[in-house]
């Protein structure tokens, strides 16, 4: 299924995110007109309470959180390289994201990840235009046809033709791969950033990438060894 040098292409990433505020009431008080937005969101999603809905919902949002840090890594020869980018500024962070996503397309990578078409890459996408930034050719669809878009979403991938909703944690376990989710999960980011502890966010999001190549790994195996 996999061969060493489609394994070697795949260019594993993850990000993590969170509110741009504390919490919405610091959010009020800063950008009331956004605040009076989300709040209207909140109301058509169902949320209990704007409050209620910008803890625990609001990471999913890129028009009104951020990137807390993202993720990469590559197999090479049997070993597993991650990376991370990380900044304060949003902005910096994407410039970096930038210039990584545009060497890897100009050395022929495929993007990949675990639900990196309905998440990753639309925050990463979206993002990049809010704050005036160029998408890499390597993930931008405009324009192009489907066999064009050289992106493998590995949640699609394992889900064959299912339409049952799996987790990344449901696949490792079912490869027998231990949860990267043992310490906190993507709920729980927004409050762990605003807690301070970007440390915990970063080794978090570096399991699920490390996580992933594994899972390619270990599948890549049973038809070497077959």
């Amino acid at each position: 299924m996999f061969s060493e040098t489609k394994l070697s292409k795949f260019l594993f990433f993850d990000i993590e995110t969170c509110g741009k505020h504390r919490d919405y009431e610091e959010f009020q008080r800063i950008d009331p007109e956004g605040a009076e937005i989300f709040k209207k969101k909140s109301n058509r999603l169902g949320y209990a309470s704007p409050a209620d809905g910008y803890r625990d919902k609001v990471a999913l949002f890129p028009e009104f959180g951020r990137i807390a840090c993202l993720s990469y890594g590559i197999w090479k020869e049997g070993e597993i390289i991650v990376r991370m980018i990380s900044d304060n500024d949003e902005k910096e962070l994407l410039k970096k994201v930038q210039i990584m996503l545009n060497k890897a397309g100009a050395n022929g990578m495929t993007p990949t990840g675990w639900n990196i078409k309905n998440f990753d890459l639309a925050w990463i996408y979206r993002k990049m235009l809010m704050h005036g930034l160029k998408v890499p050719e390597c993930i931008n669809t405009y324009e192009k046809k489907p066999w064009e878009v050289n992106i493998f979403d590995m949640k699609e991938w394992w889900r064959v033709f299912s339409n049952l909703d799996v987790s990344f944690e449901d696949a490792a376990y079912g490869m027998g791969l231990p949860s990267p989710k043992d310490d906190i999960d993507g709920g729980m980011v927004h409050v762990t950033y605003w807690n301070g502890e970007i440390d915990r966010i970063i080794t978090y999001c570096e399991k699920d990438v490390r996580t992933m190549i594994l899972m390619c790994e270990k599948i890549y195996q049973i038809y070497e060894n077959a």
